[in-house]
């Protein structure tokens, strides 16, 4: 876990995504206007990163454990009411919590290139494409499908230095854990239909993990859900459009905080 910003701010916690980092979301903890306002937090979810990664399918299984961490996180560096931003996978863990927790704790979630409402149109092929490699034992093997997997994350490549960073830490995760990931259960569609917590899809016009049609569909499933897609961006939008995404996040915690 890690924070930046000012703490005496209101706390935004950020979620990565799959085989990712909390060190994602540098372009948001280094803008000077999210860190005077705000207490910002990453972490690295269980299985990734600097985190500890069991090779025992029951830590990575039981939705309840991933919702637990998120809440410890929170309480340890006294984070009251949090707005929460999910990358990608990262969504996952906002059903969870939500499920396990309810959303009186949490002044809203942000889920970015995330979606939960499924159709055979809006498969990703890239993800179809890197996934298989990324979950093989052969290290040849894993890091194209990583490389591949990582590539597609952005209609803009990074520069190569920081493209190497990233890299770098989606290998720290091994194949075992990968596939004890992927393979955890969704949170119930009804459940997640009846929400009530400010929640704002944002998704890049160019994701080539999740469609727009998805994120746009499964905003309009939840009553008081927004929709926002970026302009000219892929998966990651924090990173690519940064200063596009972080005013727009600007505006929605000042939104759900004046709400609340």
């Amino acid at each position: 876990m890690r924070r930046w910003g000012n703490r005496r701010g209101r706390p935004i916690i950020f979620i990565h995504g799959f085989a990712q980092s909390g060190l994602a979301f540098i372009r948001q903890l280094r803008d000077v206007r999210l860190a005077e306002k705000y207490h910002l937090i990453t972490y690295d979810l269980r299985g990734h990163g600097a985190s500890d990664k069991p090779l025992d399918p029951d830590a990575y299984q039981d939705n309840r454990l991933w919702a637990h961490d998120l809440r410890a996180v929170a309480a340890s560096v006294d984070a009251e009411r949090p707005i929460l931003v999910a990358w990608s996978f990262g969504g996952r863990v906002v059903w969870d919590y939500l499920k396990e927790y309810g959303g009186e704790s949490l002044a809203g979630a942000q889920l970015v290139g995330s979606s939960w409402r499924r159709s055979p149109e809006w498969a990703s092929e890239a993800s179809a494409a890197s996934l298989p490699l990324m979950l093989e034992d052969d290290l040849p093997t894993n890091i194209v499908g990583t490389i591949a997997f990582l590539s597609s994350c952005f209609a803009t490549p990074p520069a190569p230095e920081e493209f190497a960073q990233m890299l770098a830490y989606n290998m720290t995760q091994p194949p075992a854990v990968r596939r004890m990931i992927v393979g955890r259960p969704p949170q119930p569609q009804e459940f997640i239909a009846s929400i009530s917590l400010p929640l704002a899809f944002v998704v890049g016009e160019k994701d080539l993990h999740c469609d727009p049609r998805a994120s746009r569909a499964s905003a309009e499933h939840i009553r008081g859900a927004s929709f926002l897609e970026l302009p000219n961006v892929g998966h990651s939008p924090f990173y690519e459009d940064a200063l596009a995404f972080n005013t727009q996040l600007l505006g929605f915690a000042e939104r759900v905080l004046t709400r609340g």
